[in-house]
């Protein structure tokens, strides 16, 4: 048997139309942004204000950037410059050295590490091995 499986699940839910609940909360914000602004400012800067906050709350609100809205993409770069970055990994520097009669290149030194030791083989062990192998 054959189960669907669910899509579109993190879709938000519509409110009026085609605005959501989070869109509504952006346009109302800075709508009364605007009003502060007005109360607080003289009329010269509430009306530079004005200018400047009621598109950028349509925009942030209402556009999409690549499938996904603008206020997410904001949010979502503040939190990327705000939060600290942790790189996990770290490349070792590896000299190649092409031309072994040249030694132009450094040797690399290595770190508080045991040196490798060469084990050899009789053909006794090789041989319990290979029967080991066979069973």
């Amino acid at each position: 048997m054959t189960y669907q499986v669910p899509q579109f699940i993190e879709e938000d839910i519509k409110l009026m139309g085609l605005i959501t609940f989070t869109q509504l909360w952006i346009l109302l914000s800075f709508v009364a942004l605007t009003f502060i602004s007005f109360l607080i400012f003289p009329f010269w800067f509430f009306i530079i204000a004005a200018v400047i906050l009621l598109p950028s709350g349509f925009v942030l609100a209402l556009i999409k950037v690549s499938g996904v809205y603008a206020y997410k993409l904001v949010f979502s770069a503040i939190r990327h410059l705000w939060l600290p970055k942790y790189y996990l990994w770290k490349k070792a520097k590896v000299a190649a050295n092409y031309f072994p009669e040249e030694k132009t290149t450094p040797e690399i030194q290595e770190t508080e590490s045991a040196p490798l030791q060469k084990k050899s083989i009789t053909t006794d062990v090789l041989n319990k091995l290979s029967n080991t192998l066979d069973q």
